[in-house]
């Protein structure tokens, strides 16, 4: 009877360490995916204010100002720059039609 209830502790052990390792790794997963909805927004609030100062007319503002929203102009252009420009093309296949 003894080794039946040992059995049985035993089992509801291993039961609750399984179920302990689940809410873990749905945890994990959670989390992860709450920081990539989280750096995924961040991006997309960043994409929206260089969008708003790409289309800012600097005409009548003060130098130092001015100044200030050119450089940024330039900065957000040279970081599209770099994101279109990584660009690395894949041998062509013999069967494709591109000739140069």
């Amino acid at each position: 009877m003894e080794k039946s209830k040992a059995k049985d502790d035993y089992a509801c052990q291993q039961e609750m360490v399984s179920s302990l390792q689940l809410m873990v790794e749905q945890n994990a997963f959670a989390i992860e995916e709450k920081n990539r909805r989280h750096e995924e927004r961040a991006k997309q609030i960043q994409e929206e204010m260089d969008d708003r100062n790409m289309q800012r007319n600097t005409s009548d503002y003060t130098p130092i100002c001015k100044s200030y929203f050119d450089r940024e102009k330039r900065e957000i252009m040279a970081q599209r720059e770099l994101c279109t420009s990584d660009y690395t093309p894949t041998m062509a296949d013999d069967d494709d039609d591109y000739s140069p």
